[in-house]
């Protein structure tokens, strides 16, 4: 099956390369978190990641965890890099992400996936049209056989957000481990040949995605709703009234804070 045979490639490619985090250097911070880069092994190549700590007071246990899956980059090697040319992790388009969840509460890592930025892999991503998401998913199954490294983490409550195409990766990923408590799919692409082993998901699912998305199809969201009601998955689904791919504003906020309730009820925290 997918996920079996997922994890099999990832097992093989931890035993050549045993798990180890670097920590490389610090990044921007926002109002709410503190930021550095991350480095770790994944099929014999070097990757790198953004770790955003919040601020605010850490919980006894550590801050709890939200891995965070960016879309489709057109140019991967300008992941990260601003329209002025600074390279400045996750860039002009995704910089809310990391003080959307610190702000309230998680530590945020955002994986640049392979050919991403300063992280090796290019040429196998150009092979394929940077339509990668195999790839991409054995990417981030690598680094969460890292995670127990990051400091202040409570790799107990790990959680899993996603945008667009992250919405492929998030989905092989939770199929391939069972790390991941829950995760958020925003405006997720067409994920339908997953749709066969929906059945071996343990973790609950929340969807986000505006009805007049002017990127990806608000049906993608929907069918995957569908599909998980078939098989009596425990899931919700919530729509706006918005045309954005990636939300703005006050949907933005809502939709962050409908995330957050939803992680916060499953550690048990009000």
């Amino acid at each position: 099956m997918l996920h079996a045979i997922l994890l099999t490639v990832i097992l093989a490619c931890a035993h050549e390369n045993p798990a180890q985090l670097t920590v490389e250097r610090a990044l921007s911070a926002g109002p709410s978190f503190s930021a550095y880069l991350i480095s770790y092994q994944s099929a014999g190549l070097k990757l790198h990641a953004m770790v955003a700590v919040p601020t605010s007071e850490m919980p006894i246990d550590g801050y709890p965890l939200v891995i965070a899956n960016h879309g489709f980059v057109p140019d991967p090697r300008k992941y990260g890099i601003t329209a002025d040319g600074v390279d400045s992790r996750p860039g002009d388009y995704y910089r809310s992400v990391p003080e959307l969840y610190a702000s309230r509460g998680f530590m945020v890592v955002i994986p640049d996936y392979r050919g991403h930025n300063s992280s090796e892999g290019y040429d196998q991503i150009a092979e394929q049209n940077h339509e990668s998401v195999s790839l991409y998913a054995e990417d981030v199954v690598a680094l969460m056989a890292v995670i127990g490294e990051i400091e202040q983490a409570d790799t107990r409550n790990v959680f899993m957000w996603s945008h667009s195409m992250g919405g492929g990766v998030a989905m092989r990923v939770l199929l391939a481990t069972n790390i991941v408590k829950a995760a958020s799919f925003w405006a997720t692409r067409d994920i339908v040949d997953l749709t066969p082993h929906l059945v071996d998901l343990d973790e609950s699912i929340i969807i986000q995605h505006s009805l007049d998305d002017s990127s990806t199809a608000y049906s993608n969201s929907r069918n995957l709703s569908k599909a998980l009601h078939a098989i009596g998955h425990p899931h919700t689904l919530y729509s706006y009234e918005s045309d954005d791919h990636y939300f703005k504003g006050e949907i933005r906020e809502l939709a962050a804070d409908r995330d957050a309730a939803f992680f916060r009820l499953l550690i048990g925290q009000p």
